[in-house]
């Protein structure tokens, strides 16, 4: 069967299954560094389109367009994905006491639930960034937490080159809305939001190099702290422990060689 035409009709994986031989299976845990990073299904590497086309998820059945097949013709949706994801997310924000973002979102990332790139760091910035400041100031609201969740994994992934922005760098104006309670009729709110973004996403621009959620994650959470300590008018963002290594680059192989979290494969 040619792939290249399969792919412009749906993909089902069941029918893919019986004419390549493929196994269909999730890989186990610490099998191999591709894991984190390949199919969710055979763990093969993942091919990016710029063109759209309909796929069959392997896991719920569910029919959605994606820009994302892997080589076997495996399709994992959003909500499958991320969704295991998004309840370590839940589970450890709404259980700590720590108030540097940057230390939350590295304990969530080293999860397995939490795969090397994908839609779940769109909502692991904003939970995070809104849990550690409420933390930070002594008033915990939870669900101001799950409304960040909520909103995050609403951003699909590949977002940030499909449409130019990054959904973690969107993740920091959520956090900055959520905060200040913004709506689209709170003129000054409004404007705090889109600024926290924009800036967060110049700097992820500025950074270079494919899509890495990992880097993503941590320019954002970096830019967005710094924001809301000036906003505040709070010493938060001297506390913050900056990450000086990167413990995925061995997962990442378009890694960043200019990267300023690379460590030595």
């Amino acid at each position: 069967m040619d792939l290249e035409i399969e792919q412009k009709e749906k993909i089902n994986c069941k029918l893919l299954l019986s004419e390549t031989g493929q196994n269909c299976r999730r890989p186990v845990k610490g099998e191999n560094a591709s894991e984190k990073a390949n199919c969710l299904v055979c763990g093969d590497e993942i091919n990016y389109l710029n063109q759209p086309i309909k796929g069959i998820c392997n896991y719920c059945g569910c029919e959605e367009e994606s820009y994302f097949i892997c080589k076997n013709g495996h399709f994992v949706c959003n909500e499958c994905h991320s969704k295991d994801a998004l309840k370590v997310i839940e589970n450890v924000c709404l259980n700590t006491d720590l108030q540097d973002p940057m230390e939350i979102a590295e304990k969530i990332m080293e999860h397995p639930a939490i795969h090397m790139h994908g839609p779940e760091h769109h909502a692991l910035v904003p939970a995070v960034i809104v849990t550690a400041y409420q933390n930070r100031i002594g008033e915990k609201k939870q669900k101001n937490t799950l409304e960040a969740i909520k909103r995050g994994s609403k951003i699909p992934g590949g977002y940030c080159g499909l449409y130019g922005a990054c959904g973690a760098g969107l993740g920091v104006g959520i956090a900055v809305s959520i905060l200040l309670e913004a709506t689209p009729l709170t003129p000054d709110e409004r404007s705090h939001a889109n600024r926290a973004t924009s800036i967060t996403l110049n700097s992820i621009a500025e950074a270079g190099g494919a899509r890495c959620c990992k880097k993503a994650t941590r320019i954002s959470l970096d830019e967005g702290i710094n924001y809301l300590s000036e906003l505040f008018d709070l010493d938060w963002y001297e506390k913050i422990g900056i990450p000086s290594a990167c413990n995925y680059t061995q997962y990442n192989k378009e890694c960043d060689r200019n990267c300023s979290y690379k460590s030595e494969r």
